[in-house]
């Protein structure tokens, strides 16, 4: 059985950007996706970048990566439930980060033959198709939660929403990692 070394520096970052990444979406596109998109479910958003964050989290962590999502998935759970009556399933945010497990582990063990994570340097684009697969099961699963059946509508959408939102935030991450390094040559 792993360790449980848990590192609350790394916590604090997950968390961090997880809620941060979840307000963006609460406070900005949610309102802009009722306005233009009026006729789309309330239970999902066309750009969803808290699941760049649960991707990165156990691309770069591991199983700690869940660990360090939970929390913060369930706090901006209850914030959206009992703050702007958004009834969502308790179980979801559970569903949502073991669907990212699911498909980091299975596209780790195919393409290594080992459940280990992989160093930061490795590809980006496995890192993209981990987190197209986890949406995609992530879809299928919320789709079968919310559904009386399968919705193939609530599953694209939760699908759609995941992949847009991690590829959004992976870019501005670029952005933000580029321009810290010029600032930082510029003030070197």
């Amino acid at each position: 059985m792993p360790k449980l070394d848990l590192n609350l520096g790394l916590f604090t970052i997950v968390s961090v950007g997880y809620i941060a990444a979840y307000t963006m979406v609460s406070g900005f596109v949610l309102p802009l996706q009722r306005i233009l998109l009026p006729d789309t479910s309330v239970l999902f958003s066309v750009l969803f970048l808290p699941h760049g964050i649960r991707v990165l989290a156990v691309w770069l962590l591991g199983w700690r990566g869940v660990l360090y999502v939970l929390p913060a998935s369930y706090l901006m759970w209850a914030i959206s439930v009992f703050g702007s009556g958004v009834e969502l399933d308790p179980i979801s945010p559970l569903i949502s980060i073991i669907c990212v497990y699911l498909a980091v582990f299975l596209l780790r063990r195919l393409s290594t033959g080992t459940e280990d994570s992989l160093a930061i340097s490795d590809s980006w684009k496995q890192c993209v198709l981990a987190g197209f697969i986890a949406s995609t099961l992530n879809g299928l699963s919320l789709g079968l939660l919310y559904g009386s059946g399968l919705d193939y509508t609530l599953m694209a959408g939760y699908t759609f929403g995941d992949i847009v939102g991690q590829i959004v935030l992976m870019l501005l991450l670029i952005l933000i990692m580029r321009l810290v390094r010029t600032s930082h040559s510029l003030f070197s």
